[in-house]
């Protein structure tokens, strides 16, 4: 495999988000997160808009990209991109503990916060099918449970 999509992804500490609302409004931010067996999982505070539109629409878009600063060209920055089902883990559950743990692991105690408010809530993403550009003429396609890197034919 000319490019491993986990190799890449582990040297990313937030997730760019997009979902859409009841009226098809997208929507676009960023939230740290933690992956465990490839599922990706994201805290965010119920006042966010994408913690409505996840419940009210269970599939994203989630996107992984290269640092500007790191890039030697921004018009090819590394990026993968993953189309996702949505799953609400409810904080009294073994999944949301251990899941926390990870989210101290990777971003330390801050992360504590997540747990005492209340407002905040987990989401397990389930990628489905995606696409990793690693350069120019170097994009790869992804599907459900073969996230292996091959070209797309682009």
């Amino acid at each position: 495999m000319k490019h491993n999509p986990w190799e890449f992804i582990s040297t990313i500490k937030t997730i760019i988000i997009s979902s859409t609302d009841t009226n098809s409004v997208a929507h676009t931010s960023y939230s740290p997160f933690v992956e465990n067996e490839r599922k990706f999982y994201i805290c965010i505070s119920a006042m966010a808009a994408h913690t409505q539109n996840i419940i009210n629409n269970e599939t994203i878009s989630i996107m992984f990209i290269e640092d500007e600063a790191k890039s030697t060209n921004l018009f090819a920055r590394k990026r993968v991109t993953f189309h996702a089902h949505t799953n609400h883990i409810e904080r009294d559950s073994q999944l949301f503990k251990e899941t926390m743990k990870l989210f101290r692991n990777k971003f330390g105690n801050s992360t504590n916060i997540y747990e005492q408010l209340q407002d905040f809530q987990l989401f397990e993403l389930l990628p489905f099918s995606g696409r990793g550009v690693f350069g120019f003429g170097e994009a790869y396609d992804f599907k459900q449970g073969d996230f292996s890197s091959k070209p797309s034919g682009m």
